[in-house]
């Protein structure tokens, strides 16, 4: 028996093996490739998301937060005006996701309407928040106070 005739046996009874192992090997690469599709796809949504939430408080700050201080006495809001303002931006980022995108949102993260109604006040809440840090850290550093909608100044370098 010749080397040739023992590498074509060889071959006869491995290729089976190396064609199972390299149809698996394929399969784990189509779910890793689709795993990671899907991740990019969420993050995308979530940043779509993020930037709805950011433009619409600072629009519902330009327009109805600084038009509500400007009549209150004291400059500040009641709880009436918070839910106001609140409803106010809520609605704001409706408008701008549309309900093709809501109901895109509400698929992608598996909520019912309710449970994305509360998803969208908790960010905005968040959002809220983040921007006052932002606005009170600005104001310390230039000892100015920064209005709302105003772009925060840059860090030194």
């Amino acid at each position: 028996m010749d080397w040739s005739t023992i590498g074509l046996r060889a071959l006869e009874f491995l290729s089976p093996l190396l064609l199972t192992a390299l149809t698996w090997l394929m399969a784990k690469a189509a779910q890793l490739i689709a795993a990671h599709l899907k991740n990019a796809y969420l993050r995308g949504v979530l940043l779509r998301l993020d930037d709805a939430i950011l433009v619409s408080i600072k629009e519902v700050s330009q327009t109805t937060v600084d038009a509500i201080k400007a009549g209150s006495a004291d400059g500040t809001l009641s709880d009436a005006d918070k839910a106001r303002v609140k409803q106010a931006a809520l609605d704001s980022v409706k408008s701008h996701l549309g309900m093709k995108g809501l109901l895109e949102l509400a698929k992608i993260l598996g909520l019912d309407d309710g449970a994305l109604e509360k998803v969208l006040s908790t960010r905005i809440e968040a959002g809220v928040h983040d921007l006052k840090l932002a606005r009170a850290k600005a104001t310390a550093t230039a000892g100015v106070p920064v209005a709302m909608g105003a772009p925060l100044p840059l860090p030194a370098s």
